[in-house]
C-alpha cells in the first residue's frame, strides 16, 4: 500500500485584527455632496420651452450677488450685460486690426473730473439744456403680465423692455455730449425689487434728502405709480430736514406748493433719539438733541404754510400716511377670509433714510441701517399695525442730469471708500463751504494762492484744503513724505456727507426755474456757518482762546484770524494766521515762481565753485609712461647718481 501524501504545510500569515467598526459621519449637512451637485448643474445643458438649447460654462452666481447695485461699468461689462440681456451670443474675432478710440479725448482733465470751478453763465446753459430733456428721465416700465404668462416669458419680456430702456438713455447721452447723465442702476434685479413695492403698494412714499431735494427726487416714478393704478398716491418726505434753518424750509415749501407736490418734512435721526431718550438709553439722554427752531415766531406766516414747515413727530407721520393713502386697500390679499392690508412703499436713492424713517415708525430697529449706499438688498416688508404694512425697497439710483460726478459723491450716492477721484469732490466742498468755517470745525489754516499766483485769495481749492488738514493730522505718504491728500479727501467727504459740513442746495427761482448763482447761494446758506453750529468740543477752545482776547461775542469771519487753538496760530498784522504742521517742508504747497526763484536765483543759500574741466586742466607730471607714470629705473639710477 503505497503511503500518505503528506499536506504541504501552510504558510504563516500575520494575523488579522479586530474588525473595523463604521463610524458615523459627523458631516450630517452633506455639503461636499451639495457642491458636487452644483458643480454638476453648472455645465447642464438646459431646453428652452421653444426647443433651443441653452449651454453655458459659466459659474451661477447666488441669488445676493445678483443683487448687487451697479451703477457704472467698463465699456466690456457693458457690452457683456448686453448681450445677455438681449440675449445674443457672440465668438470674438481675435486676428482683426482693433483700433481703440478715447471718448474724450478732446476733454482736458479739469473738464472730465470736474475739478474746473463752474461759472454762473455756465451754470445757466446747462440747467437750461436740463430742463429741455428732463422728460427723456425715465424709469424702466415692467411689461404687462396676468396669472397665464409663464416664468420664461415674464423674463424674456423683462430683458426686452429693459435693454430699450437702457438704448434710450445711451442714446440720450450720445446725442447730448454737454449733458452729463449721472450714473444709474443697470442691474435689472434691483429694478424688479421696485416693480414689486410699486405694484403692491397703495401709497407710494419717495424719500429725498433735506439737503438737495430735487437731485433725489424721480418725477417719472410718480407718473409711473399713476400709470399702474390711478387711486394710487404719492407723497414726497423730505428726510433730514434738521439740517435746514426755518427759512430755508420755508424757501422750498413755496417752490413745492408753486409746482403742487405733495410734500413734508421729517427727521428720522431726532424721532430716534427722543425714542432711545423714552426708552431710558442714557447715552442717547447724555448726547446733543438736534435742535428745532419751531418755537420762533409764526405771525408773519399763514396758517397753510407753517403747517406745511414743521417737521413731524411720529404720530403725525402716521397719522399723514393714513390720510394720503387711499380709503380702502386697493391689493386683495392673497388667501380667502384674510383681511385686507393697506401697504405703503418707500422708496428713493440709497442713505436718504428709508430704514432710518421704518425703524423710527415701528419703534425698534426692525430694518438694519448702514451709511454704505445699498445696505438694503431685497424689499422688506413690516407690520406697522393689524392693518397697515410697510414695504422698504432698496435703494436706487435713478437717472438724473448733474453738473459733475462730485456732486454724486457728496451727496453720498456714490460710495466715498471707493472712490478714485477725490479732487472733484473735494473742490466742490471747499467752494461751498466757507474758508472760515472749515479753519473753525478742523482747527487748521488753509494756505490759499494770491490772485498773482493763480487764486482768488479767498476761496481756498480743494488741493489747498487737502494739503492742510493732512499736514495738521500728520498723514503722509510713504517715500518722499508729501500730504496724502487721499486719505484727507475720505475724513472731509465723509463729514460732507453725515452733516458735520453742511450745505443746503437752495430751489429755483420760482417765476423761471433757473438755478441760484454762487453768490446767491452762499447767502442762502449764511446762517449755517455760525458759532453755534460748530462742535461743542471746538466751541470750547474757540471761546477759551476769546477770553484770553477779550473777545465775548465771536463771529467767525471776523475774529478767527486773530485766535489760537488746536493747530491755528494768530497771525501778525502784515501776515496771515499760520498753523502747526507735521511732517517736512517737502510736505507744504509751495508756489512755483517763489521756488524757483530761491531754487535757481538764491540757490537756498549755498554758493556753487567754478571747475575747470578735466580735459582742459594742465598736467603737471611728464614722463613717457602712459597714465603720466616715469620710469621707476631712470628715476632710480637718477637717485644713485646724485648720491
Amino acid at each position: 500500500m503505497p503511503p500518505k501524501e503528506r499536506p504541504a504545510p501552510k504558510k504563516w500569515k500575520p494575523p488579522k485584527g479586530p474588525k473595523p467598526i463604521q463610524r458615523k459621519n459627523k458631516n450630517t449637512i452633506g455639503l461636499g455632496k451639495s457642491i458636487q451637485h452644483a458643480r454638476k448643474m453648472e455645465n447642464n445643458i438646459e431646453y428652452l420651452p421653444d426647443g433651443e438649447m441653452r449651454f453655458t460654462t459659466e459659474k451661477h452666481e447666488a441669488s445676493w450677488v445678483k443683487l448687487r447695485s451697479v451703477t457704472q461699468e467698463s465699456a466690456l461689462d457693458d457690452f457683456l450685460s448686453t448681450a445677455e440681456l438681449a440675449n445674443k451670443d457672440f465668438t470674438a474675432d481675435r486676428h482683426s486690426n482693433v483700433q481703440i478710440i478715447r471718448l474724450d479725448s478732446g476733454v482736458n482733465d479739469s473738464q472730465r473730473n470736474g475739478i474746473a470751478m463752474m461759472t454762473n453763465e455756465r451754470k445757466g446753459e446747462l440747467n437750461a439744456k436740463q430742463r429741455e430733456r428732463v422728460s427723456d428721465l425715465i424709469v424702466p416700465r415692467r411689461p404687462a403680465w396676468d396669472s397665464t404668462t409663464t416664468k420664461f416669458e415674464l423674463e424674456r419680456a423683462e430683458s426686452e423692455a429693459f435693454l430699450e430702456w437702457r438704448r434710450k438713455l445711451a442714446l440720450l447721452q450720445e446725442t447730448n455730449e454737454d449733458l452729463l447723465l449721472t450714473p444709474f442702476e443697470r442691474n435689472i434685479e434691483v429694478w424688479k425689487q421696485l416693480w414689486r413695492v410699486v405694484e403692491r403698494s397703495d401709497l407710494v412714499v419717495q424719500i429725498v434728502d433735506a439737503r438737495d431735494p430735487l437731485l433725489f427726487r424721480s418725477v417719472d416714478l410718480e407718473n409711473y405709480v399713476k400709470e399702474l393704478d390711478e387711486r394710487k398716491e404719492n407723497l414726497l418726505l423730505v428726510n433730514k430736514a434738521d439740517m435746514l434753518t426755518k427759512k430755508q424750509r420755508i424757501a422750498w415749501a413755496k417752490y413745492f406748493i408753486l409746482k403742487n407736490i405733495s410734500f413734508t418734512f421729517y427727521s428720522a435721526l431726532r424721532a430716534n433719539q427722543l425714542l432711545d431718550i423714552e426708552n431710558g438709553d442714557l447715552e442717547a439722554a447724555d448726547a446733543e438733541l438736534v435742535a428745532d427752531d419751531d418755537d420762533e415766531d409764526d405771525d408773519e406766516l399763514d396758517a397753510e404754510l407753517a403747517e406745511k414747515i414743521k417737521i413731524l413727530t411720529i404720530d403725525q407721520l402716521e397719522e399723514l400716511f393714513m390720510s394720503r393713502a387711499p380709503a380702502e386697500p386697493l391689493t386683495a390679499p392673497l388667501h380667502p377670509g384674510q383681511k385686507p392690508v393697506l401697504q405703503i412703499g418707500l422708496v428713493g436713492y440709497p442713505n436718504v433714510g428709508k430704514s432710518s424713517t421704518i425703524n423710527s415708525l415701528v419703534g425698534a430697529k426692525k430694518v438694519s441701517v448702514s451709511a454704505t449706499p445699498g445696505k438694503t438688498k431685497h424689499f422688506q416688508t413690516i407690520l406697522l399695525s393689524d392693518s397697515v404694512m410697510l414695504c422698504d425697497c432698496p435703494g436706487l439710483v435713478f437717472p438724473n442730469f448733474a453738473y459733475n460726478k462730485g456732486e454724486l459723491v457728496c451727496n453720498g450716492v456714490l460710495p466715498i471708500d471707493q472712490l478714485r477721484d477725490y479732487i472733484g469732490p473735494s473742490n466742490l466742498v471747499a467752494q461751498r463751504v466757507p474758508k472760515y468755517y472749515l479753519e473753525a470745525v478742523y482747527g487748521i489754516h488753509i494756505q490759499t494762492r494770491s490772485k498773482d499766483e493763480g487764486g482768488d485769495g479767498i476761496t481756498p481749492t480743494g488741493q489747498e484744503l487737502l494739503v492742510a488738514y493732512a499736514r495738521a493730522r500728520g498723514y503722509m505718504t510713504q517715500g518722499y513724505g508729501s500730504a496724502d491728500e487721499s486719505r484727507a479727501s475720505r475724513y472731509i467727504l465723509k463729514d460732507y456727507v453725515n452733516g458735520k459740513l453742511l450745505y443746503i442746495n437752495p430751489p429755483p427761482h420760482r417765476a423761471d426755474d433757473t438755478p441760484y448763482t454762487l453768490e446767491e447761494c452762499r447767502e442762502f446758506n449764511k446762517e449755517l456757518y455760525t458759532f453755534e453750529r460748530l462742535p461743542k468740543s471746538r466751541r470750547d477752545q474757540i471761546t477759551v482762546a476769546a477770553k484770553a482776547k477779550g473777545i465775548s461775542i465771536v463771529d467767525l469771519a471776523r475774529d478767527l484770524k486773530n485766535l489760537s487753538f488746536s493747530a491755528h496760530t494768530v497771525g501778525s498784522d502784515d501776515q496771515e494766521a499760520k498753523f502747526v504742521t507735521h511732517g517736512g517742508k517737502q510736505a507744504a504747497l509751495f508756489n512755483a515762481a517763489e521756488d524757483l526763484d530761491n531754487e535757481f536765483f538764491k540757490m537756498n543759500g549755498l554758493e556753487g565753485q567754478l571747475t575747470s574741466p578735466f580735459h582742459k586742466q594742465k598736467n603737471e607730471t611728464t614722463g613717457s609712461k602712459k597714465h603720466n607714470k616715469r620710469n621707476k629705473k631712470g628715476k632710480k639710477k637718477a637717485l644713485m647718481a646724485s648720491d
